[in-house]
Parts: structure tokens; C-alpha cells; sequence
């Protein structure tokens, strides 16, 4: 049996980047941390799989594309290039660097997205309420700060936009049932008692 074979897995991921400006330092904060837990469990024997990568959709970045005068692919493009370099000059040990725009990866959504379709796990839906273009951000008026976003403190609008909905409401009984046989599945602890609210509330997009 090979060597690696006899190695258990270990699976670790950032939140993928957002691409419609250059990495802060909450991104940097981010990937250093997870390449030294990737570079700690290398050193336990672990078979670590470690990816980061860019999300490269949004209204925010097509916006900032057109007031450049470029399409949103080169706009994603330049951008993820930066974010890449600085996790490159920052010689972080990732094993993949994923795009939202690659074609395999849109590839993969699809497949997986007509799955769940087709077996009534996602709706098309509508959603209205006070939204903030920078966050891309849903907000009700008793989360907002003195009329703004409470993240940015920047204007909101009233918006309404169609989009699919996740059926969560079909597994919350499971999902409830499987948190209280296996407590230590949420970590850190507390943030489980946030579950069987926001599944009271039905469905999620």
C-alpha cells in the first residue's frame, strides 16, 4: 500500500475571495491562518487538500466594470491576478486556486444545481426589501443604523429581484434531530442554538 494511501484526508478552505477590489487585510488574515493550520496537519500526517480561490460574480463588480469601461470578465481577471500574487508573495501553500468564472467549476455548479432542481430542493422565488448595492447586502429597517447599512453605513434602496431558494425547510426536522445526537458537530457551541431559529423561519436563499 502506498505511503499516501494510509494517510487520513484533511480538507481546508477560505471563503473565496471577492473580486471587486484588491485582497484586505481581513482576506490576508484569512489565508494565513488557514495555511498554518494546512502546514500543522501536513506535519501530523495528514493528506491535506488545501484550496483558496476568487468569487467573481456580482452586481458590484459589474458595476465597477462598466464605469471602467471593460467588460466584468477583464475586470475579474486583473483583480483575481492581484489576489493570486499576494497569496503567492506570501508563499502560501495552497494546493488550488479556484475561480468562480473557470470552466470547470461553472461546469460543476450547473451539474450539481439541476440535481437539486430536479429533486425539489431549489424554487425560483422572489425577494424585496431595503438593499445596499456595495455589500450586495438584504437589510429590514430595525437592522439598520440610522437608516444605513449597519456594515458600511452607506444608503440603502428598496429592491426587489428574483432568485432561487434553497428548501431548507425539507431537512429541518433531520438537521435539528442530527445537531442534538451530535452536539460537537457546530463549533464553537453556542453558534447551534442559532439553528432552530433561523430554521423556524423557512426557506433560505
Amino acid at each position: 500500500m502506498c505511503k499516501n494511501c494510509e494517510k487520513k484526508p484533511y480538507y481546508i478552505t477560505t471563503a473565496i475571495a471577492y473580486t471587486s477590489g484588491r485582497p484586505h487585510i481581513g482576506n490576508t488574515y484569512e489565508i494565513v491562518l488557514s495555511d498554518a493550520i494546512a502546514r500543522y496537519k501536513r506535519a501530523q500526517g495528514y493528506d491535506v487538500f488545501f484550496q483558496t480561490g476568487t468569487d467573481e460574480h456580482g452586481q458590484k463588480i459589474e458595476e465597477k466594470a462598466k464605469a471602467r469601461g471593460i467588460t466584468p470578465k477583464e475586470f475579474v481577471d486583473e483583480v483575481a491576478g492581484k489576489i493570486k500574487a499576494n497569496w503567492d508573495l506570501m508563499n502560501t501553500s495552497y494546493d488550488k486556486f479556484i475561480r468562480t468564472t473557470d470552466e470547470d467549476h461553472e461546469k460543476q455548479v450547473k451539474k450539481i444545481f439541476k440535481k437539486l432542481y430536479d429533486q425539489g430542493d431549489i424554487y425560483k422565488s422572489s425577494y424585496e426589501g431595503l438593499y445596499c448595492t456595495p455589500c450586495e447586502s438584504f437589510w429590514t429597517e430595525s437592522q439598520l443604523v440610522d437608516g444605513k447599512c449597519p456594515d458600511c453605513g452607506g444608503p440603502v434602496h428598496k429592491a426587489q429581484e428574483e432568485a432561487y431558494f434553497f428548501r431548507l425547510s425539507k431537512y429541518a426536522d433531520r438537521l435539528v434531530e442530527y445537531y442534538n445526537e451530535h452536539p460537537d458537530f457546530i463549533q464553537p457551541d453556542y453558534r447551534i442554538f442559532v439553528y432552530p431559529v433561523l430554521l423556524s423561519h423557512g426557506e433560505f436563499l
